[in-house]
């Protein structure tokens, strides 16, 4: 079970060739007010000079490189390494909105878990385009859930009981494997609590923010692949094709018109 008190925390890094993102992330991980944390770098395996800068890092970072299988395997070797109470997945370039967030989080964990346990905390995060942010609200498990990730990775403090009850990452998603997994998780009964608090700045620079149409379309499929076999029942799948009928040629258009834009 958790510390009630001082709950640890495990950040889990996945990296490859991003050598530069990395550098911010493990920056920031180190810079915050929270004392109890470890944090885990998994890299690919790079050629851009990441794991000699990891061998300077000495003790302040556990890390393998080594090739891996995609995100989703890379994430699960670094679950897999974790001893703390909680679970976070920061991806390299991914950065917390300022020193003290885990220190917040670390009180929001105290003060709720009095109340029940909390499997998954969940908190906001903010996508940095460069010239624009945009908010990605954290928000409770609901009927919206059947139909879209309802909560940023990177807000995601996860327990590391429930990765052992559940599993890690479902490594044949090559994008969506974090709203499978948040799926899955609603399917096992785990309790997640949304904060209305800033936790973490992501850069607009993954394959899950691309608005091209072959990035979009390869989303969408593994989006609808997964809402079908996470479906609670009859009525759920019925709906989720009915959904699907409408959404995709929706999402075409918009990306085309997105592409046409950028054009001009």
């Amino acid at each position: 079970m958790p510390n009630a008190e001082q709950p640890v925390f495990t950040i889990v890094t996945a990296s490859f060739n991003a050598l530069d993102g990395l550098r911010r992330t493990v920056e920031s991980v180190a810079a915050q007010d929270h004392s109890a944390v470890e944090h885990i770098v998994i890299d690919g395996g790079s050629s851009d000079g990441t794991r000699a800068y990891l061998e300077e890092m000495g003790d302040r970072v556990r890390w393998i490189s080594e090739p891996d299988e995609g995100i989703g395997d890379a994430l699960n070797k670094g679950i897999a390494m974790a001893s703390g109470d909680y679970i976070l997945v920061l991806q390299a370039e991914d950065v917390f909105v300022d020193n003290g967030a885990l220190g917040r989080v670390a009180g929001e964990l105290v003060d709720r878990g009095r109340h029940g346990r909390i499997d998954v905390a969940a908190f906001d995060v903010i996508l940095d385009f460069g010239d624009r942010r945009v908010l990605r609200k954290a928000r409770p498990l609901s009927f919206l859930s059947d139909f879209k990730m309802t909560c940023p990775h990177q807000g995601m403090f996860v327990s590391r009981a429930l990765y052992e009850k559940i599993g890690g990452f479902d490594a044949t998603y090559r994008v969506a494997m974090d709203y499978e997994w948040l799926l899955r998780a609603r399917n096992a009964g785990a309790r997640l609590l949304a904060f209305d608090r800033v936790v973490a700045i992501m850069p607009a620079t993954g394959v899950s923010t691309r608005t091209d149409w072959p990035s979009v379309s390869h989303r969408l499929s593994e989006d609808r692949r997964l809402q079908a076999q996470h479906a609670r029942n009859a009525a759920g799948r019925a709906v989720n094709r009915v959904f699907w009928m409408v959404y995709r040629p929706f999402k075409q258009v918009k990306s085309r018109i997105g592409s046409r834009a950028s054009a001009a």
